[in-house]
């Protein structure tokens, strides 16, 4: 076990947290939270973990071995500098940059690039063999600046948002405008701890943002729309991307014709936009009927990640069908709509 930190997006105020403390919970992974600052959040666990976190998040962005953690202070941010053993990180002959982010502009009494200097100063001086590579170096030692810290320590890993915009909806083979974003897709996918091999339906399935995503990181996948034209073009989505669905089916989610506990996790984006159909029943008669009928065929213990307006307080159909309500994130869309991704588990 040792300190970690990750840079987050800055994209919403909870979701970046949420997903990763998920992430470690689906793959059972044993972590300590110590603290969270504006985009960063700070734990204790093995840091293995880390791969885990690369290859499943949408949210996080740079992921570190934490050095150390202090009051964003000159002259004590170069004497825990001096303390640090680079000697052990990075061998002779090896390359090596340092990077500070400043988040919302935090410390702006402190330069980014004379504190980049001074402290690649101290490591060429414990390791006078290392060269400075700004381009590709083979080490990266990585600070952020937030909420009157500075926190410190080796870049492991950092995730590239480019993967989700070559996934947006626009780039896909068949398109609708109410297709969900790649990036929230997956986000939902993490929140509702699915697992590679384990089942994931979505019963609302539209044009597969949600199944690619969870297909992606190995899990199987069932599709079912009530519309035809969405099954073929959901079809043609999955294969684009190499993606074989245990089923796509031609169904109503609100009589489904699955069986018992089918599935080992729900991630679904129901219709109730301007652009989508909820085929004549109000929204919230969408979502009870949802709850109602589909709950049969979640396993027990199982999640369910679900999108809504957030009008409609979506957390009292699940209680009321003898879901526990986890946590519930709010997403501003437009002047007309707030989404509420929620998280329920079948005790």
């Amino acid at each position: 076990m040792v300190k970690l930190f990750f840079l987050l997006s800055g994209e919403h105020k909870t979701l970046p947290y949420a997903e990763l403390k998920a992430i470690l919970e689906a793959e059972k992974i044993k972590f300590e939270e110590l603290d969270r600052s504006t985009q960063v959040i700070r734990i204790e666990a093995n840091p293995k973990c880390i791969e885990n976190i690369r290859l499943r998040a949408a949210l996080t962005r740079v992921c570190c071995i934490e050095f150390f953690n202090c009051v964003a202070k000159y002259n004590e941010i170069l004497s825990y500098v001096s303390k640090v053993p680079f000697e052990n990180f990075i061998n002779d002959g090896e390359t090596f940059c340092v990077r500070i982010k400043r988040i919302r502009g935090a410390s702006p009494h402190i330069s980014c690039l004379m504190l980049e200097k001074e402290i690649g100063g101290e490591i060429l001086k414990k390791k006078p063999k290392v060269k400075v590579n700004l381009e590709n170096p083979d080490k990266m030692f990585f600070g952020v600046l937030t909420d009157g810290r500075f926190i410190f320590g080796l870049k492991v890993a950092e995730i590239d948002p480019g993967e989700f915009i070559e996934r947006r909806p626009s780039r896909k083979p068949f398109f609708h405008p109410t297709a969900m974003p790649a990036k929230l897709a997956r986000c939902m996918v993490n929140l509702a701890r699915a697992t590679r091999g384990s089942t994931v339906l979505d019963p609302f399935c539209g044009t597969s943002s949600i199944l690619i995503e969870a297909g992606l990181i190995g899990c199987k996948i069932i599709g079912l729309d009530v519309k035809k034209k969405m099954i073929y073009g959901s079809k043609e989505n999955l294969s684009y991307f190499k993606l074989k669905p245990e089923a796509l089916i031609l169904g109503d989610a609100l009589k489904p014709p699955l069986k018992c506990e089918i599935a080992d996790f729900i991630v679904t984006d129901p219709p109730y936009g301007r652009s989508a159909t909820t085929m004549g029943l109000k929204v919230e008669s969408v979502f009870e009927s949802f709850f109602s009928n589909t709950i049969e065929v979640l396993s027990r213990g199982g999640f369910i990640c679900v999108a809504s307006p957030s009008r409609i307080g979506v957390s009292k159909f699940g209680v009321d069908y003898g879901l526990k309500h986890l946590e519930s994130h709010f997403v501003y869309v437009h002047g007309g709509l707030t989404r509420e991704i929620s998280v329920f588990l079948k005790p």
